[in-house]
């Protein structure tokens, strides 16, 4: 069709010959087709960068794992917009499924959600639509007793499900946190790690000391001098493996550089703090002889 467009014609007008050449057609046409090629291109790029809204709705970021078996786990990113008077709002999802320290890329959805009432009158679920995979994930768990007239609760036995095959479905708890439910809207897990967690930051990028302290870890951040609580989503565990293989002794520390963002947390004191979240480890190595020994400064 362009070319049929750009095609040369003899025009016959008022008596005298104008030939109106391609390059009088294309300075008509420049600005009409260089506005369509950047709305095309323009189009292509935000297909390959992050999730980024497009208008001033408030958004919120909710992220973490929950476990499909031992050695396997479900990451979900999950972002939604503030619900309406009426419960209504958007989302966009981010899923990847996490094995032996490696993420691949599972699925992404961008939709609406809604607001429903859970078992009780105080409860809320959040039901994100059209986000059932075609392809569903196995999820493989252990049960106590078996059913039927044998409910031995001392036995133990293996069950296996397909998982993510409806809509994603979640039950809000408190102001920072979902559970992710399985198709008969239970929760998935109990553990406080194994759900997903309200960022109070951007991600930033970290780079100073990590430690492990047996059932916590600390990390002090070389350029503002403070020492962050680690908290046990994102990379923590990887970190904890990596930390292991570099020390030699017990409170060692270990040179790191990840990116990470702040959330809500409850120390073992009862007191609520902002702790960090590892969400990827980028370096880690053995601490070098320079190591600053004067009392760092605590993040509150």
């Amino acid at each position: 069709m362009i070319n049929q467009f750009f095609r040369v014609k003899a025009i016959f007008i008022e008596g005298k010959h104008r030939l109106f050449t391609f390059v009088s057609l294309t300075k008509l046409l420049y600005p009409i087709l260089l506005t369509a090629f950047a709305c095309e291109n323009s189009a292509n790029t935000r297909s390959q960068l992050p999730f980024l809204p497009q208008d001033n709705t408030s958004w919120f970021v909710y992220e973490g794992r929950v476990p499909l078996d031992e050695e396997r786990h479900l990451y979900l990113e999950l972002s939604i917009s503030e619900a309406t008077q009426s419960g209504q709002g958007s989302f966009h999802l981010e899923e990847f499924l996490e094995q032996n320290d490696n993420r691949a890329p599972v699925a992404s959805f961008d939709g609406s959600y809604s607001t429903l009432f859970g078992a009780n009158p105080d409860e809320r679920l959040l039901q994100f639509h059209n986000t059932g995979h075609a392809q569903p994930l196995i999820r493989k768990y252990l049960i106590q007793g078996f059913k039927g007239n044998l409910t031995d609760s001392h036995i133990t036995m293996m069950r296996e499900e397909p998982f993510r095959a409806t809509d994603l479905a979640v039950s809000i708890d408190g102001s920072d946190r979902l559970i992710v439910l399985n198709k008969d809207l239970q929760p998935v897990s109990h553990d406080r790690e194994h759900n997903l967690v309200k960022r109070t930051s951007r991600i930033f990028t970290i780079e100073g000391y990590f430690r492990h302290n047996g059932d916590s870890a600390d990390f002090h951040e070389l350029n503002t001098e403070e020492t962050w609580a680690v908290t046990k989503f994102g990379d923590y565990h990887k970190a904890i493996r990596q930390y292991h293989q570099l020390t030699e002794r017990k409170f060692d520390v270990t040179y790191m550089k990840a990116i990470g963002f702040s959330v809500s947390h409850t120390d073992k004191l009862g007191r609520h703090i902002e702790a960090l979240v590892i969400k990827r480890v980028l370096q880690m190595t053995s601490t070098p002889d320079d190591f600053p020994t004067q009392a760092p400064r605590k993040h509150r």
